[in-house]
């Protein structure tokens, strides 16, 4: 449901980190409230709150592909693209350019 709720929005630079700061904290919240892992329950919003908190359309092949090390991304490239489109800073053209 967050998801879907997040994909209505539009941020800036200061609201994706706002997000990824809110992420952590229900990460955070529903880790002490159960025995059981929730980060994996949580890991999409995470990507995502991630993505929005990028300074820069390019930065993303830092994390992306060879570069994301140990991490599995759940987000599909066209997912990615998308979530970069929420970002009110972000040009449309660099966004496509990207090769994901």
């Amino acid at each position: 449901r967050l998801e879907v709720i997040m994909m209505q929005k539009r941020f800036s630079q200061l609201g994706g980190l706002q997000l990824d700061r809110d992420a952590r904290a229900l990460v955070s919240h529903f880790s002490v409230m159960t025995q059981r892992t929730v980060r994996d329950k949580f890991a999409r919003l995470t990507q995502m709150a991630t993505i929005l908190n990028l300074e820069k359309v390019s930065e993303i092949l830092d994390f992306w592909g060879e570069n994301s090390g140990p991490m599995t991304w759940r987000l599909t490239p066209a997912e990615v693209r998308r979530v970069l489109g929420l970002r009110v800073d972000f040009k449309p053209e660099a966004i496509s350019a990207l090769k994901l």
